[in-house]
């Protein structure tokens, strides 16, 4: 009996003492999450307020476990059917249907959003959003999907603003007790990314009062964040000189407690673009090596000079390259250049710091960088960006990939595990989403805000913008970078965190992959991230991609999708499958890669079917490219269940392409089209029913 009155004496205390620390916090409001956004020493010590990022999303509520790999890598990201359930339920508020987009019980915070545009070439929706806290019946905040953060409305920019074809906002809407957002249409694409923060952790809701009254705080935030600069640092430290091949040569940091407010580097030449990925920056603190990464992949320019400004790196157009991460340190520590390329290299390097007191939240700064080539896409995988153990804060990455092909790299997910969990509290939606834009295949264009950019897409960055005249154009073939440093949306851990995201392309090919990853850890934080000198070298190959103007007659095939066994998904019993190659054996014709699949042993009332997986989540133009022959039978198409053209007789004297024959513009489903070929009969001349399929090309519905 007295061990129980002891515990119940125990649990009354440490009620108390959370009561009491709860007291003497200060409240999480609109104002301290605005100070907060622009306080770079902020993020350097452990949050007091400690929380977990969490984010709700429209991700396709097929994937389950990584052991099931066909719903795992399901990308069917967004609702477009009336029986699609990519949200969290439908219900009934004062009388009106509503589609529940989040729902989170316990204290918090919205501190980023992302929805795209419902189509690539216009803005806009007449979708209405509404935002319930703390369990009122009425909204704190409502307004039309995208105009409520994109910039036009209340919000102002950059806290709310329009990226590529999407509106991405960052302004903080804390809540005390619970959120509930909903819509009143089904919504498209969506992600909600919120703090949970401990239970107790005093909150001031959200009220447009509130939000009113802060308009002078929101106005000078949004106004330093777009004119950073380093204010509190002593004079710099610097060197310039000429490092040969395998050279480094650093500077030391001064003795004692202290922090590196700022790092400038600028090299003599960008004339070779892969010097950004051959020259590595080092740091060292307190006797331990936390930053090991590539100058390109740390401050956010990828492969090659591209010019970028953000809230805490900027890439100049005349290549000094700054970084204003603050980074605490207790005795001392260094910063080092290291060349790994081939050739001498003019480098500059200047170090700002400033004064630090050293606490218990304090941290470390660290970065690390991932390499590969090649990256097959086939089949889906999922790319770890880093694992790290022990307790820390994940603060950004920039990702570098090159894409061999003109389709669309980018639909891989985010997967993000925090702290050991069963299921990644953070499951996004494709990987432009995850860096503020939307709409990748078309979006390959030069976009910059404080928190995230596209500093690069196939050949187009700040200084050399896509034209208006391929403003439609999908050609993602190249290199892309793709940056994104993490403001209110920073993600504590205090045992383990990894990042994945999906390889998911539309073509099987072999990619390359790159990844300068950023995190703040205490002394026994470790990670999978190590140096990998000889993965620096190993840049991948990039096509010319200024001859791309000169059409040739295979340009009718740009973007095609050869059929293959691979696409088979019902045969008649008898059914014999023969790839041929038509130039080997001197057949003249336009074939797509010089052949077709031929499919022998099919019989009048013959049934085949093939999934074809769509490049684009709304609906598009099926030109089907196939041979006429003098064994070829008399087909009929549909594609998801739906009539696709005439009855099509493929009798011909000899082997002749057909060249594109349109099937009709069709919606995808589940990511894909279902096509379903009939043999219906035969030309009286044609001695067989066989039939030959080239391949396939999709193209933007008109």
């Amino acid at each position: 009996m007295n061990s129980l009155f002891k515990l119940i004496g125990s649990l009354h205390l440490a009620v108390a003492l959370s009561a009491l620390t709860a007291a003497a916090q200060t409240p999480v409001s609109i104002e301290s999450l605005l100070s907060e956004m622009v306080d770079r020493e902020s993020v350097a010590r452990y949050p007091e307020a400690d929380f977990r990022l969490k984010q709700h999303s429209s991700y396709n509520r097929a994937s389950k476990t990584p052991d099931e790999p066909e719903g795992w890598f399901t990308n069917k990201d967004f609702n477009s059917k009336p029986d699609d359930r990519n949200f969290i339920r439908i219900e009934e508020n004062n009388g009106r249907k509503e589609w529940v987009l989040m729902d989170h019980q316990g204290p918090g915070a919205i501190v980023r959003t992302w929805m795209p545009w419902r189509n690539p070439k216009h803005a806009g929706t007449d979708i209405n959003m509404r935002i319930y806290l703390d369990g009122a019946d009425e909204p704190a905040l409502e307004g039309n999907m995208l105009g409520l953060f994109d910039g036009s409305g209340v919000i102002p920019y950059p806290l709310a603003h329009s990226s590529l074809r999407s509106a991405v906002n960052f302004f903080p809407i804390p809540y005390a007790k619970s959120c509930k957002v909903t819509t009143d249409q089904m919504p498209f694409f969506y992600i909600f990314t919120f703090r949970e923060y401990d239970a107790g952790t005093p909150i001031k809701t959200f009220t447009l009062e509130d939000f009113e009254a802060a308009e002078e705080l929101t106005a000078m935030t949004g106004k330093e964040l777009l004119n950073p600069s380093v204010s509190t640092a002593n004079q710099p430290l610097s060197f310039r000189a000429t490092l040969n091949r395998l050279a480094e040569r650093s500077l030391d940091l001064p003795a004692g407690e202290a922090s590196v407010r700022e790092v400038t580097v600028k090299l003599g030449s960008y004339t070779n673009p892969d010097i950004t990925r051959q020259v590595v920056l080092k740091m060292e603190f307190d006797g331990k090596e936390t930053v090991w990464c590539p100058i390109g992949d740390f401050f956010g320019s990828g492969i090659g000079l591209n010019p970028v400004q953000g809230w805490y790196r900027t890439v100049a157009e005349d290549g000094a390259m700054r970084c204003r991460w603050v980074m605490p340190y207790q005795k001392g520590g260094k910063v080092t250049l290291l060349n790994l390329s081939s050739e001498p290299v003019e480098a500059e390097l200047e170090v700002k710091t400033g004064d630090w007191s050293w606490d218990a939240r304090s941290m470390y700064f660290h970065a690390g960088w991932r390499g590969q080539y090649p990256v097959p896409t086939q089949p889906q995988s999922d790319w770890n960006y880093v694992t790290l153990k022990g307790r820390g804060v994940y603060v950004g990455d920039t990702l570098t990939v090159m894409n061999p092909v003109e389709k669309w790299w980018g639909e891989g997910d985010e997967k993000i595990w925090v702290d050991g969990e069963d299921f990644p509290s953070l499951f996004g939606t494709g990987t432009e989403d995850y860096y503020a834009y939307s709409w990748g295949g078309m979006s390959t264009d030069f976009y910059e805000h404080p928190f995230h950019a596209q500093p690069r897409a196939h050949k187009w960055n700040k200084v050399n913008r896509k034209p208006e005249s391929e403003k439609g154009s999908r050609n993602t073939m190249g290199y892309s970078v793709e940056t994104r440093s993490r403001s209110l949306d920073t993600m504590p851990f205090s045992s383990a965190l990894q990042l994945d995201m999906e390889v998911w392309s539309w073509n099987d090919c072999e990619m390359g992959y790159g990844v300068g990853v950023y995190w703040y850890g205490f002394a026994d934080t470790s990670s999978n991230r190590k140096p990998e000198p000889q993965e620096v070298l190993n840049i991948p190959p990039v096509a010319n991609l200024d001859g791309e103007a000169d059409a040739a007659p295979e340009d009718v095939f740009s973007g095609a999708i050869e059929f293959t066994r691979k696409l088979l998904i019902r045969r008649p019993i008898g059914l014999r499958l023969k790839p041929q190659n038509l130039k080997k054996v001197g057949l003249e014709g336009n074939w797509n890669e010089g052949g077709h699949l031929l499919f022998r042993g099919v019989e009048v009332g013959d049934v085949v079917e093939l999934r074809i997986p769509a490049s684009s989540p709304v609906a598009e133009r099926i030109l089907l490219h196939a041979t006429k022959s003098s064994a070829f039978g008399i087909l009929r198409f549909s594609v998801n269940g739906q009539p696709a053209g005439e009855e099509i007789d493929f009798y011909a004297k000899e082997h002749t392409p057909t060249g594109a024959i349109d099937l009709g513009t069709f919606d995808p489903v589940d990511g894909a089209y279902v096509l379903r070929i009939e043999v219906v009969g035969k030309n009286p001349s044609s001695f067989k029913t066989l039939f030959a399929l080239d391949c396939v090309v999709l193209k933007e519905a008109k």
